[in-house]
């Protein structure tokens, strides 16, 4: 066929398959190419998905496309079957997920002077000056067998890389690369981080490491000029690192050959809105359709990680100790704050370390997954909570811009002179957060120099950039705040580890809580010590008799993962189930469990008549937040023991509940995070 007549072109609308166009005369598309094409009254940028000399569409009802986007290479035929992947799996049109997986300058229509504006998308990257001098670090016996199982691992290998915090997974990744560009010098690779705030620090060391390599990043702090620049350069080859946060997992890579997945278990890499895709699990997918090894790090795995360890189908490679000589793990103390005599929320036994601590010019963090000052305010006369009025949570108090913040919806207002219920004015703080952390560190250590690191904190572009740089110069002696510290940074100087607040973790309903309570107490555990100084971690606790410090406290992992995954086989839970979560919002909760009641009639109908058996269809009910942003949410779950079997039922069910006419707006989620 050496001049196809039409073409299948994806396009970004739910549910809409493929449509035939013709091709217009003297223009020689290709699949992979993009164009734009008449809808309806309007025009869109499609994607060539397939090429025909004919077709049963009627001559007088046949349309041509009005442009031929072919001033870049199509994209790649792996890249097409990734998307078409997802798109069955996650249960989207396959124009959903390609046009929304390119920056939004390849996904519009071409504006005046495109081809000027693709020009200067193609000028070559700078050479970034190194910093500093990458001195090459010799290998432990560990690390060394883990380089070289992926050297010698043919067609697709996934690998789990476990090691204890500090022990060098960075060093090895990069090793590993190195042997990958050594066998094929115009190779790619793909190395994917949950965090924004990580991809700088990480790509200076990638840098040094490859000092004759383009390397790029994509991550949502980037402008879409940006994007599209680094996009384009790793779609033309030119780029042979791409650096990025869950976004990069779409980028075109051509000639993909090893994919590094790191801190795979964070909750980063699930897409929370539109396509709800998992950027590990199509990492993975990547590597299976390009026939290439791709390794899932991190001190932590997943549950579901770790299940495929046990059951054969990843390999496990193990770095059991810390990668600089005499650098240890913490020893770990759990305190009842119920036992001990408390200052300002301090156990005394804390107070008297962080004192001891500083004595020695060492650091301390101080971990509390809190931001705000204090989670609610309340009026002692009458018990009025600070209630956000749009979602059925608190208003958090953020004491140092005077406002009432709700993290869920975003709304905002200055505090309240007086109670608004009984006009009292001595208004109280419940709780603490961050903010009210580290106000009291500065009254208990006025000498101390303390910096707070949190989303609030952070606001001002390269703010935590400059924020951890203090922390790595000595200009801090105690840092507070959330998850943003306890992954990805070497400290050289910290030596205490304070961990406030976690019971809010291990009495949660959700299901997975726990799991994550110990991976966060893992990670921030991993800052200290790790520089040769004696560690300690304390941690202010009533529940100090759980396995989860048991397990912590000899930083064994695989003791703790085989202990929940026991509770998840015996309870019949994910790993060992499928699940999608249908969710519906509404102005309210009748209407969106009333939309929700028919979805499941019209699951039950689909099992029945299709014979789905194994289908497991659960009643209606209230999300744990039932209001954010004045809708009302209700969720109904769906599971199965056949990942397989689920595809097929959700492929089905979800294109009923699309011909359903109603005002409810609905999501569904395959593998939810959060159940």
């Amino acid at each position: 066929m050496t001049h196809p007549i039409f073409v299948s072109v994806a396009l970004d609308v739910p549910l809409l398959p493929p449509l035939t166009y013709k091709a217009a005369d003297g223009t020689s598309p290709k699949v992979g190419d993009r164009c734009v094409v008449p809808l309806g009254k309007r025009q869109e940028v499609g994607l060539i998905v397939g090429l025909s000399d004919q077709t049963d569409i009627p001559a007088e009802k046949q349309k041509t496309y009005i442009r031929l986007l072919n001033e870049t290479e199509p994209l790649g035929t792996t890249w097409l079957k990734l998307t078409k992947f997802s798109a069955d799996y996650y249960q989207h049109s396959w124009g959903e997920v390609a046009i929304a997986g390119l920056p939004s300058f390849f996904r519009s229509k071409p504006r005046p002077r495109y081809l000027q504006s693709l020009e200067r998308l193609r000028k070559p990257f700078a050479k970034k000056k190194v910093t500093e001098q990458q001195t090459e670090l010799s290998l432990n016996d560990d690390q060394r067998q883990a380089v070289e199982a992926v050297k010698n691992s043919h067609g697709f290998a996934p690998f789990v890389l476990h090691g204890v915090t500090g022990s060098g997974k960075t060093e090895v990744y990069l090793r590993m690369m190195e042997n990958v560009f050594q066998e094929k010098p115009q190779a790619q690779i793909l190395f994917l981080v949950p965090e924004i705030n990580l991809t700088p620090q990480l790509e200076a060391r990638v840098r040094a490491h490859f000092p004759d390599k383009v390397i790029v990043s994509m991550h949502s702090g980037l402008a879409n000029g940006e994007r599209a620049r680094a996009w384009l350069a790793c779609h033309e080859k030119r780029a042979q690192i791409l650096i990025g946060t869950r976004m990069a997992i779409f980028a075109s890579l051509p000639n993909l050959a090893l994919v590094v997945v790191d801190e795979e278990h964070d909750l980063s890499y699930k897409s929370g809105e539109g396509i709800r895709y998992s950027a590990r699990d199509l990492a993975v997918k990547w590597a299976q359709l390009k026939s290439i090894a791709v390794v899932l790090g991190s001190a932590t795995p997943s549950l579901e990680t770790w299940s495929k360890v046990r059951s054969g189908h990843y390999r496990l490679l193990t770095l059991s100790k810390r990668a600089v000589p005499g650098a240890c793990l913490p020893a770990l103390t759990v305190v009842n704050p119920r036992e001990q005599k408390t200052v300002k929320g301090f156990c005394t036994e804390v107070i008297d370390a962080i004192s001891e601590t500083l004595e020695k010019k060492q650091q301390v963090i101080i971990f509390l997954n809190r931001r705000g000052y204090a989670p609610v305010l309340t009026c002692p006369t009458c018990g009025w909570l600070s209630k956000c009025p749009h979602c059925s949570t608190y208003a958090v108090y953020h004491k140092y811009n005077g406002r009432l913040v709700c993290h869920h919806c975003g709304w905002s207002s200055p505090v309240y002179r007086c109670c608004p219920d009984c006009g009292n004015v001595d208004l109280i703080p419940m709780g603490a957060g961050t903010q009210r952390i580290e106000e009291t560190l500065g009254q208990l250590w006025p000498q101390a120099r303390v910096l707070r690191i949190d989303r609030d904190s952070t606001l001002r572009k390269n703010a935590a950039k400059e924020a951890f740089e203090a922390v790595h110069a000595g200009e801090v002696d105690i840092l507070v705040g959330t998850q943003m510290v306890a992954k990805g940074h070497d400290f050289q100087r910290v030596s205490l580890v304070v961990v406030l607040n976690i019971d809010a973790q291990l009495v949660s309903a959700n299901p997975r809580s726990e799991e994550r309570a110990f991976a966060n107490l893992m990670q921030v555990a991993g800052r200290a010590g790790r520089f040769g100084l004696p560690a300690r971690m304390i941690v202010q606790s009533r529940f100090g008799d759980r396995e989860i410090f048991a397990a912590l406290a000899q930083q064994n992992y695989p003791r703790y993962a085989d202990y929940l995954l026991g509770i998840r086989k015996a309870e019949w839970s994910v790993p060992y189930v499928s699940q999608a979560l249908l969710m519906a919002d509404a102005t309210t909760i009748d209407k969106a469990l009333g939309f929700l009641e028919h979805a499941k009639a019209l699951a039950e109908n689909i099992i029945e008549e299709e014979h789905f058996e194994g289908i497991v269809v659960y009643d209606p009910i209230p999300m744990a937040l039932m209001k954010v942003a004045d809708k009302e949410r209700g969720q109904l779950l769906v599971e199965s023991g056949s990942k397989l079997l689920l595809t097929k039922f959700l492929r089905q069910w979800y294109r009923s509940l699309c011909s359903v006419k109603t005002t409810v707006h609905w999501t569904m989620d395959v593998d939810p995070a959060d159940v």
